[in-house]
């Protein structure tokens, strides 16, 4: 079990071990020499980590953190290795992963590259929710605006910004630890007009 905010895998970990998700969240970033930090897209259960290093033999280029108590059933690099080769279902159900990331990756490429920073802040609030009891999108516990930044590539105060016009605007309610999508089409329209009708990952 790695508790919350465990650090599971990191660049210079040469260990061979290879880890399934069973239960709980993990963030996978990369910290630059001048100590900024970008964030790839969140592991969930049925993800591996370690499995890009044990399959070319590199160290691993991010940092992977528990971002609840997560539980993982652990391979050896030969047990992993030896697994694929003998069992179709099981290298299809890797391939199948590695789709997936390769997938939320490209889709996180293009939103750098395309969307301006407001509107990057509206993919990740989507991306981040789910429909509450009376169907409307939601986010609990809250990020922390800082988290939010650092998820986005931005700065903190750029989004405490952004946060309070769309609260005064009437699009999100911050109150308590939740935030709500109170007018989700506002976001969905500016997504739609870059991005056109790509789902948001």
């Amino acid at each position: 079990v790695f508790h919350n905010g465990a650090i599971i895998k990191q660049p210079d970990d040469s260990s061979d071990s290879v880890y399934l998700i069973e239960t709980g969240r993990v963030q996978t970033f990369y910290i630059s020499p001048q100590g900024l930090d970008v964030v790839f897209s969140e592991l969930n259960p049925g993800d591996f980590i370690g499995d890009l290093s044990a399959i070319d033999g590199d160290l691993p280029f991010a940092y992977f953190e528990a971002k609840e108590d997560t539980t993982t059933v652990v391979f050896r690099r030969s047990q992993f290795l030896g697994a694929l080769r003998q069992s179709p279902q099981f290298a299809e159900v890797v391939a199948q992963t590695l789709c997936s990331r390769l997938r939320a990756t490209n889709q996180l490429y293009l939103e750098s590259r395309l969307l301006p920073m407001r509107t990057r802040l509206y993919t990740e609030l989507i991306r981040l929710s789910s429909r509450d009891e009376a169907g409307a999108l939601a986010i609990a516990p809250a990020p922390t605006h800082s988290e939010l930044a650092r998820r986005i590539a931005s700065q903190r105060e750029t989004v405490t910004k952004q946060m309070s016009h769309l609260a005064k605007e009437g699009v999100i309610d911050g109150s308590r630890d939740r935030i709500r999508i109170l007018n989700e089409g506002y976001f969905r329209t500016e997504i739609t007009n870059i991005l056109g009708t790509m789902n948001i990952r």
